[in-house]
């Protein structure tokens, strides 16, 4: 690994390949940038990585993700850091580069079930969950008026020269 390039990524778990002596996680990053002209934000090609942990916290960070995305339709953020290689291999005639990193660390950053596919926009989806769980937030607060009594002011009852209560 020397003099070979350090990386940092941050992106999605995908498929977790076991082999024999180790294990090697597939890794997609979606870059993109703001266009100043539109104010539109604009995908470029997503990167994949196979990333290899080499480190112990690393095998065990991908043990992390292999149990978090044993659940259905589970969307795991990790952030990985390593050295990068390019790896050339040819199939059938094609040419295919592949950049494989070595990981010393990898770190869960989040992981949420997968958003449900449908015609809305990115802001109509958001809004509606936005509503929703304001709605479920609202419904676990909820008491019964006969339930909640206001606390009586300590301050506002008479006290002696002590501050003990009645008098």
């Amino acid at each position: 690994m020397a003099g070979e390039p350090s990386i940092e990524l941050t992106g999605y778990a995908g498929e977790i390949k076991d082999f024999q002596d180790s294990s090697i996680l597939n890794v997609s990053v979606h870059p993109g940038y703001t266009d100043k002209n539109t104010n539109q934000w604009v995908d470029k090609e997503p990167q994949f990585y196979g990333v290899r942990p080499l480190s112990n916290q690393a095998k065990d960070a991908l043990n992390q993700v292999r149990q978090l995305k044993s659940q259905p339709n589970m969307s795991v953020k990790v952030l990985v850091n390593g050295s990068l290689s390019k790896r050339v291999s040819e199939k059938d005639g094609k040419r295919y580069e592949n950049w494989d990193v070595a990981a010393r660390t990898i770190a869960v950053l989040s992981a949420k079930p997968k958003a449900q596919q449908s015609q809305q926009s990115g802001f109509q989806q958001s809004q509606q969950q936005y509503q929703q769980g304001f709605q479920q937030l609202q419904q676990g607060f909820q008491q019964p008026q006969q339930q909640y009594q206001q606390p009586a002011d300590p301050w506002s009852q008479p006290q002696d020269e002590y501050g003990n209560g009645q008098i």
